[in-house]
């Protein structure tokens, strides 16, 4: 069984808050089957601890539009870990909340948990993590009558959804970076 270690800094954390935090925080939400049914809420906890902490390790994905080749650097964490030998991404030093108040380099801060749960919740009703068929085929239009397909320029797969990204300030991540092949040629229109 798994035991959810949320001290921040420590080096055995898996998750940035406990399962009564959690629970608190669906006390306050409306109902959400994922939650409410799971019979292992300390393993949603973990995995979206997991899911999280992706946003601290940047990664290029390669994208082509047309003839062009190009690159995106995902967003990741602003600041930095607080210690070297902590094991999640938080807490971390340089960080402001939504008002601009400086965040204690010792605290997770309560929009970090929210989405922790909230992303928590959501994995237990379907897990984001998995690759979607569909999106990452880039289907965007299936006409039956003289069948035809439609697929989008750009595919990626959304792990986080909207309603957990929505409850992080946007000052905690960096912009997505695109950069160009250094031999990329560009036509001027």
């Amino acid at each position: 069984m798994l035991v959810i270690v949320a001290t921040p800094g420590s080096a055995i954390a898996n998750s940035y808050e406990t399962l009564a935090e959690a629970q608190a925080y669906f006390e306050s939400r409306l109902p959400l089957a994922g939650w409410d049914d799971a019979d292992s809420q300390d393993v949603l906890l973990a995995m979206a601890t997991r899911v999280l902490d992706m946003l601290a390790r940047p990664h290029k994905k390669l994208r082509r539009i047309g003839d062009t080749n190009f690159y995106i650097t995902s967003r990741q964490w602003t600041g930095a870990p607080t210690s070297s030998t902590q094991r999640l991404a938080w807490p971390r030093t340089g960080m402001f909340d939504g008002n601009g108040n400086a965040i204690p380099s010792d605290v997770i801060p309560q929009a970090l948990k929210d989405a922790q749960s909230e992303l928590a919740g959501q994995l237990g009703t379907t897990d984001t993590t998995l690759d979607n068929f569909v999106s990452v085929s880039g289907i965007t239009s299936i006409k039956a009558g003289s069948v035809a397909l439609t697929f989008k320029d750009m595919i990626d797969a959304h792990v986080l959804p909207d309603a957990v990204l929505n409850l992080l300030p946007p000052s905690w991540f960096t912009d997505e970076l695109i950069t160009y092949p250094e031999n990329a040629e560009f036509s001027v229109i």
